[in-house]
């Protein structure tokens, strides 16, 4: 297989962990969340890359064995779901870039919600693990960018050799 072949793979798994974390930690966060709906709307696009994801690795494997057949739901699914993992990155990297450029206006606000039994951490420390973790982020979103773009392509290859 190609190179572009072992990037869609390699992707698609480390899409699948991320994103299988994340609604993880969201499905924990629910527990202590006054106002849930906001966290059920982000859970729900995260969800979306986790099953856009089981649904390319089942493609991917269709399309190195023939013989394994996709379910006749699965093109639409990996549309539908890779439309909303292609909002869900959009958010990310958008709000990303928003917090990025407005980081110094958005740490004074940080530390003064922190309780106040916890020691404060210093500005400088928390702006650089406020910006790993947006970069972080960012670069995840682009994974599941890149991811959805070939998912498209492979998806189309695969229609056109089984038609």
């Amino acid at each position: 297989m190609s190179s572009k072949f072992g990037l869609f793979r390699f992707l698609s798994i480390i899409n699948l962990l991320i994103a299988g974390f994340l609604v993880l930690m969201l499905l924990l966060g629910l527990l202590f969340m006054p106002a849930m709906s906001p966290v059920l709307i982000f859970m729900l696009l995260t969800g979306a890359v986790v099953i856009h994801s089981f649904l390319s690795i089942g493609l991917q494997q269709s399309i190195k064995d023939p013989s394994r057949q996709l379910k006749s739901s699965t093109p639409g699914g990996l549309r539908i779901m890779g439309f909303m993992a292609i909002f869900y990155a959009v958010l990310l990297i958008t709000n990303g870039i928003f917090v990025l450029r407005n980081i110094e206006e958005m740490l004074p606000q940080l530390v003064q919600q922190m309780p106040k039994s916890q020691p404060a951490p210093s500005l400088q420390s928390l702006r650089s693990m406020m910006t790993g973790f947006i970069i972080v982020l960012i670069l995840h979103a682009a994974a599941v960018l890149v991811n959805c773009a070939l998912s498209f392509a492979y998806l189309r290859q695969w229609q056109e050799t089984n038609k």
